[in-house]
């Protein structure tokens, strides 16, 4: 089923908000599904409770009474993958015994790639206790179905467990799922026990996963490398993630030039197509691709409010040219960091694709 086909059956898939599910089309035994929905319940409880704190996520206690989880359906498995990446096809039989992590993720989403570091965290600590991750990748772009893509993906992010490559969403309907990232968590007798949309929740997920291992509380935690900092809160003055294409795009950036609009992303058709959006936010994140697979890097203008990005705005992606110009260089079909601010603040971002081919996706902000 196509992103476009299950919008239709029933709301699109999305990155998660402070607001409620909305309700995907999907497949699977109606055992599965009338057993997810009353483990969402309690999932989505927990994670309103998070979102209304309007504090750290990793402050907030008392969401999920680990020693008394709900014990929900069995997984449906995972046979509708089209590939797998660091793996043998796992079944059933090979999970046997295990406590299994679903991750629901895409290469090119913020959200999910803030999360991976506390997963191969996860990975590295537990995997001699019984634990296994399954990160299921399904897509949300048509580019992210390039197995190739996916596996360069991999590689540049450092996920070393199993990948799963749900290319026509078959595992993410047929779990119910409904955002990305989404995980669910499930016990050694193969029950679903717990649930979390987003980012955040680090410490209550890994409390869980100790919990039905059967690791002892005096024994270490896990380490997340770089001393990552926990995801900041929702706030009321941030953007909201802004599409471009024709399926979902809100009309909210202005184009200037020769750009042709496909159902998911918009292309400069020649060198000067420029793109503008006013935002709230500290950091601004956009899709981009050269092209097809392939193609050759594409070189795009960065400003902010009409002038090169101020050092204190720069991004590990910025660029300067010998005219003092920032830029961008799209070398793939990926995410890439355009802003990264001191503050929340309320400025305007300019985009010049330097050749034609550019292909913009969709932005999302940060705090």
């Amino acid at each position: 089923m196509t992103i476009a086909e299950q919008r239709a059956a029933g709301g699109p898939p999305q990155r998660p908000s402070g607001s409620g599910p909305t309700e995907s089309g999907g497949s699977g035994s109606s055992r599965w599904k009338y057993g997810a929905v009353a483990l969402a319940l309690v999932v989505f409880a927990a994670a309103a409770v998070v979102f209304a704190s309007g504090s750290d996520p990793e402050s907030v206690t008392g969401t999920v009474d680990v020693a008394n989880l709900p014990v929900g359906p069995t997984p449906p498995g995972l046979d509708g993958a089209k590939g797998w990446i660091n793996s043998k096809p796992l079944t059933d039989a090979d999970l046997a015994g295990k406590v299994v992590v679903y991750d629901f993720w895409t290469y090119s989403c913020v959200n999910c790639i803030r999360t991976l570091p506390h997963l191969r965290a996860l990975h590295d600590r537990y995997a001699k206790d019984g634990l296994v991750i399954v990160g299921v990748h399904s897509p949300e772009f048509e580019f992210e179905k390039d197995h190739g893509n996916v596996a360069d993906a991999v590689q540049r992010l450092h996920v070393e467990y199993p990948v799963a490559l749900d290319d026509d969403m078959n595992i993410w309907n047929a779990f119910g799922t409904q955002y990305w990232p989404q995980k669910f968590v499930a016990d050694r007798k193969g029950h679903v026990r717990y649930g979390h949309v987003g980012e955040g929740g680090y410490r209550e997920t890994e409390n869980v996963v100790r919990e039905l291992l059967g690791v002892p509380a005096s024994a270490p935690r896990a380490s997340t490398e770089g001393n990552v900092k926990a995801s900041p809160p929702p706030t009321q003055n941030i953007s909201p993630e802004t599409y471009l294409g024709l399926e979902r795009g809100s009309g909210a950036a202005t184009l200037d030039g020769p750009w042709t609009s496909e159902a998911q992303y918009v292309q400069a058709d020649a060198a000067g197509a420029a793109i503008a959006l006013a935002y709230s936010a500290r950091e601004v994140n956009l899709v981009l691709a050269p092209g097809e697979r392939g193609a050759a890097a594409i070189d795009v203008t960065v400003e902010l409010d009409g002038a090169p990005l101020p050092p204190e705005y720069r991004t590990p992606d910025t660029m300067v040219d010998d005219q003092g110009a920032t830029f961008v260089r799209v070398t793939g079909s990926d995410l890439y960091r355009l802003v990264i601010g001191p503050a929340v603040g309320q400025h305007t971002i300019g985009l010049t694709a330097r050749a034609p081919g550019l292909r913009a996706f969709a932005f999302t902000f940060g705090a």
